[in-house]
């Protein structure tokens, strides 16, 4: 057991690399359509955040992508959870907003021959917006 009384263990270097190479592809296959995609965490920046989870042993966990939207509506969701509001508008409209494009990205990731699904189908509640990758079809 580790020092710490939990087992923390990364993918194998190849998976992590294979993994590397698909976001690659992902962020490309979407800039082609027009969606802004990257790799690293920006909060001031619009659009598809592509991440890979090294620490994923499952291959259908391993890529995460989710739609950020503009930096300006994020701030007034916060804003509106901050002050107690939380069936404002800005926030119902956020996640219409996500719905839509993860369906968007979901639709082209497929025509592209990815595998693509919701996340939630993988993780249950934990990325309910967010799109799992795995490997071409």
């Amino acid at each position: 057991m580790p020092e710490y009384g939990f087992d923390y263990r990364k993918a194998p270097e190849d998976v992590i690399a294979e993994r590397n190479a698909l976001a690659d592809r992902v962020c490309r296959e979407l800039e082609r359509a027009g969606i802004p995609a990257f790799r690293e965490q920006q909060a001031d920046r619009a659009g598809a955040r592509v991440e890979v989870d090294d620490t994923a042993l499952d291959a259908a966990r391993g890529m995460i992508v989710d739609w950020r939207p503009d930096p300006s509506l994020t701030e007034a969701v916060v804003d509106s959870m901050q002050s107690g509001d939380y069936q404002a508008p800005v926030i119902q409209h956020n996640g219409a907003i996500c719905s839509h494009m993860q369906k968007a990205i979901i639709g082209i990731l497929r025509s592209a021959g990815l595998q693509a699904d919701t996340a939630a189908e993988f993780d249950g509640d934990l990325y309910p917006l967010s799109v799992c990758v795995t490997t071409s079809r």
